[in-house]
């Protein structure tokens, strides 16, 4: 039986048609809807995680088995240019004042964020403060073993008649004296505001650097073993 619709006959048969094929419309438009919203999602999601993942990445610290001889090594750089060379007391102050800087640096670094390790994984504080300790005992041994080596080459050659074993431990000693009054000092400085800088500080005695310096030269031999300085 016709109908009319706006004046215009239509079947019933036809206005079933016409209806059904509105559902279908408005289903197509739904689901089209529902891939929108979830592509949305997605895509919303996957920026999200490209921040987190950039995030992470500003926030990792590699611990770097060169940076304290770097740090070092661009000290003594600096007193080789005003100075013309440098000698063990310099070597002593420049290893304390690494320390004392690279303790700010792991000090600031962790006031306000989380830093991560290459795996990703959360660094603290303490770990880091112990990489460094490592790190500078390292240092001590390795400095005391340099000069150990050009004593046995100097008696080798007949130069000296024994060994410094003294003057070879209270080197190692100096060093950590150093450790000790460069972060006084870098405490100090923190509170006046003032930033670190490279100290004529002695540490031992002047027995200890008369003998040493006269092992050979120490910007030579240094220079010669590369990124150990």
């Amino acid at each position: 039986m016709p109908v009319c619709i706006s004046g215009n006959p239509v079947s019933v048969l036809d206005g079933l048609k016409l209806h059904k094929e509105h559902l279908k419309s408005q289903g197509n438009q739904k689901e089209g809807q529902k891939v929108f919203q979830r592509d949305s999602l997605e895509v919303s999601q996957f920026s999200k995680n490209r921040e987190i993942l950039i995030d992470k990445i500003k926030h990792t610290a590699v611990q770097s088995v060169t940076l304290f001889g770097d740090t070092r090594a661009e000290i003594l750089e600096g007193v080789r240019q005003e100075k013309g060379r440098y000698d063990y007391s310099d070597v002593v102050n420049a290893c304390g004042l690494s320390y004392a800087r690279l303790y700010a640096k792991i000090e600031q670094r962790h006031k306000k964020e989380p830093y991560y390790k290459a795996d990703g994984t959360l660094l603290t504080k303490e770990e880091e403060m112990e990489w460094l300790d490592m790190q500078y005992e390292q240092e001590a041994a390795w400095q005391k073993s340099c000069a150990r080596t050009a004593a046995q080459g100097q008696a080798v050659q007949g130069k000296i008649s024994e060994i410094p074993a003294k003057e070879l431990e209270e080197l190692e000693d100096s060093f950590y004296q150093a450790k000790d009054a460069y972060m006084k000092l870098y405490r100090e400085n923190r509170q006046a505001g003032k930033p670190l800088s490279l100290q004529n500080y002695v540490f031992g005695s002047s027995r200890m650097y008369e003998v040493l310096n006269r092992l050979g030269n120490l910007q030579g031999r240094w220079n010669h073993a590369g990124s150990s300085v």
